[in-house]
């Protein structure tokens, strides 16, 4: 097997097939009934499968993906409990909570066996394109902690050979070539202006006419970023995105039921937080005597201006020179202003924007007008953003922390532009998960960008 396949091969039998036999098995065993354990089986099979198939990193949402995991036998028991329960079966609860904890083991021995074997798969890859693109990529790969692929060098016009770590291994003639010769598994394939006027197109189909009989897969490098690092370079981006959100297809949450699930969980968290926020309004009051809450103006969706709340984290005269971006560190954050950013606790008073109507939990960050016309004259597709109302969360300042920055906010507006595309309630649940984990991190950490080249695009001036 290859090493694409054989990655394959490991996921279906470790995650998927191992635990759902598990399940049944134990059901049969538990429960005396054929039926019975062959319904856990397949309801454990087809949800890890209907799991596996999500268009997410899940690889990139820990928590998320071990309660997903141990949601199948659950569901899969809670099926069987169902049915037992409508045919006047009284099976004692503790043999179904036997399903749910033997299939979790298995798929955690699955889990564990996936990382010891991954290192020995690494499938080999090669980039069409540049070799800042190749490098940048591998700096990547080695700082997101991805395994499954072995970054050998490039493909493009002549250049410089390069070193070991990124050598160049040919024109775009000699695809077929080195792909032979060095066992090539998998092509990312981008434009670069060293490849003149070649788009992603063309150049998939030049290696298609000469490769489409070898087993070798080809991915564009846009793609391979969404499917791996969970964002979208903004440099990168051509119709190809357009075209997928104007799909007939394209299936974003649906307002009442993205607007329902805000409402309750809006809701339920202010009523946990309550006390907290007291408490923190009192220790506000009490350090300096000025004003608990903070108000600010800020941009929603397709560019409305509303007024957001916060538990005020500065000192009253933070900004007497004008706005300016808040960084790590910064001296106008008071004593228990550093508490309530470290814990996310200022943010709390958003829960009411949400309840407004203006913001929705999870949602790109607002940002200042005063600031958005500077950017979105620098980054290309900011205005993107405003299709979705801002979020109290969201995947960018779940991944990438605070901006702090021109470049910090283009990085977060890869992520952003991500989030834009694979939204969905399912989504949004995920990414609270995330962030209840990621609770106590500081929150103004600043995870690292790539080259700002594949993130800001020159645009021409005149």
């Amino acid at each position: 097997l290859r090493a694409l396949q054989a990655q394959r091969l490991i996921d279906l039998l470790a995650l998927r097939l191992a635990p759902a036999i598990a399940a049944g098995l134990i059901a049969y065993s538990h429960l005396g009934a054929v039926g019975h354990g062959l319904i856990v089986f397949a309801s454990v099979f087809f949800i890890a499968q209907a799991i596996d198939r999500a268009d997410l990193p899940l690889h990139l949402m820990r928590a998320s993906r071990v309660l997903l995991g141990l949601a199948a036998p659950a569901v899969g028991a809670g099926f069987v409990w169902l049915i037992s329960l409508a045919s006047g079966t009284d099976y004692p609860l503790a043999e179904f909570e036997a399903v749910v904890l033997g299939a979790s083991l298995v798929l955690a021995l699955g889990a564990w066996i996936k990382a010891r074997i991954e290192p020995s798969l690494r499938a080999r890859v090669a980039v069409i394109g540049s070799r800042d693109l190749a490098a940048d990529l591998a700096a990547e790969l080695d700082a997101a902690g991805v395994q499954s692929y072995d970054l050998i060098g490039w493909l493009g016009s002549d250049g410089p050979p390069g070193d070991e770590r990124m050598r160049r291994l040919g024109g775009l003639e000699e695809v077929r070539e080195v792909v032979l010769a060095r066992r090539i598994d998998l092509l990312i394939c981008a434009p670069a202006p060293q490849l003149g006027s070649a788009t992603v197109g063309s150049l998939s189909a030049s290696v298609a006419e000469q490769c489409l009989d070898l087993p070798v897969r080809l991915i564009a490098a846009n793609e391979l970023y969404e499917e791996t690092f969970g964002h979208v370079p903004v440099g990168m981006i051509d119709a190809a995105w357009y075209r997928y959100i104007m799909h007939p297809r394209f299936r974003a949450a649906a307002p009442f039921s993205k607007r329902l699930f805000d409402l309750v969980l809006a809701t339920l968290i202010g009523l946990a937080c309550l006390p907290l926020v007291v408490a923190a309004a009192i220790a506000i009051k009490l350090g300096d005597r000025g004003p608990v809450l903070y108000r600010q103006r800020r941009l929603g969706e397709y560019g409305r201006e509303f007024e957001i709340l916060k538990l005020r984290t500065m000192r009253t005269d933070a900004e007497r020179d004008g706005p300016r971006w808040s960084v790590a560190g910064d001296e106008r954050v008071t004593r228990v202003g550093r508490a309530l950013r470290r814990t996310h606790l200022d943010e709390v008073p958003q829960l009411w924007n949400v309840l407004q109507g203006e913001m929705t939990l999870v949602g790109p960050r607002p940002e200042r007008p005063e600031l958005v016309t500077a950017l979105e004259r620098r980054l290309p597709h900011y205005t993107r953003r405003h299709l979705v109302k801002p979020g109290v969360t969201g995947w960018a300042a779940l991944r990438c922390g605070y901006a702090g920055s021109e470049i910090g906010t283009a990085w977060k507006l890869c992520h952003d532009l991500f989030y834009i595309k694979r939204r969905s309630v399912l989504v949004d649940a995920m990414i609270i998960v995330e962030t209840a984990v990621e609770l106590f991190r500081n929150a103004h950490r600043a995870l690292r960008a790539p080259d700002a080249r594949f993130l800001i695009r020159e645009e021409p001036h005149g």
